[in-house]
C-alpha cells in the first residue's frame, strides 16, 4: 500500500510541475485555503512518512506584525519493521493534529517562508512475534507537541512545492500544495 501512495504522490507532483506555465505572483493570503500531500522522514526508525496537510490564512498583513497567521491540520502515517535473531517486530504510527503557522511576507511573491506549532494526537501500535513466547500486539495513544519551519515555492498562482523541517510529526518533509 505504501508503494501505491508513493506513486500517487509522485504523479500529483509531476502534474503540478507540468502545469506551471504562468509566472507565480501568489504568496500565502488571508482567506485562502492550501491543501496538499507530503512525503517525509520520521524521527522513529527512520521510516518514510506519507501525509496530508491543510491550512487557511486567518489574519491580514499588519494585524499581527508584518506576516499572516494560518491555521490548519496535518495527518501523517508511517510504519517500519525490524527482524531480530528469535523474533520480529513492526511498528505503525498515525499522527493527526492542528497547526498554527506564521507566514513571513516577502517582496518576491513566489516564496512563502513559515514557522509554527502543531498540537497533535499520535496512535502507535506494535506487533511482535517471538519465536518462543508467541505474538504480542499492544497499542497506545497520546497527545504530542510538534513544531515546523518551512517554505513554499509557487510555480504559478495555484500550485506550490513545499519543504519542511520539524519535530513531533516528521523531521524532514517535501510535498506539493494547491491554493484555492
Amino acid at each position: 500500500m505504501g508503494r501505491k501512495l508513493f506513486v500517487t504522490f509522485l504523479a500529483a507532483s509531476l502534474f503540478a510541475v507540468t502545469f506551471a506555465a504562468r509566472p507565480a505572483a501568489a504568496q500565502f493570503d488571508y482567506g485562502r485555503n492550501y491543501a496538499g500531500a507530503h512525503i517525509g522522514l520520521s524521527g522513529v526508525g527512520s521510516a518514510l512518512t506519507l501525509g496530508l496537510d491543510y491550512e487557511r490564512g486567518i489574519t491580514k498583513v499588519g494585524e499581527v506584525g508584518p506576516g499572516i497567521i494560518g491555521i490548519g491540520g496535518l495527518f501523517d502515517y508511517f510504519s517500519y519493521s525490524e527482524d531480530y535473531f528469535a523474533d520480529a517486530g513492526s511498528w505503525t504510527y498515525i499522527d493527526f493534529g492542528v497547526s498554527g503557522m506564521y507566514h513571513f511576507v516577502l517582496s518576491d511573491k513566489k516564496w512563502d517562508p513559515f514557522a509554527g506549532l502543531v498540537l497533535g494526537y499520535e496512535v502507535a501500535s506494535w506487533k511482535w512475534n517471538h519465536a518462543y513466547l508467541g505474538a504480542y500486539s499492544p497499542s497506545a495513544g497520546g497527545f504530542t507537541l510538534g513544531g515546523s519551519a518551512g517554505v513554499r515555492y509557487f510555480f504559478n498562482d495555484n500550485w506550490a512545492a513545499q519543504a519542511r523541517v520539524g519535530f513531533g510529526f516528521y523531521i524532514l518533509a517535501v510535498g506539493v500544495d494547491y491554493k484555492f
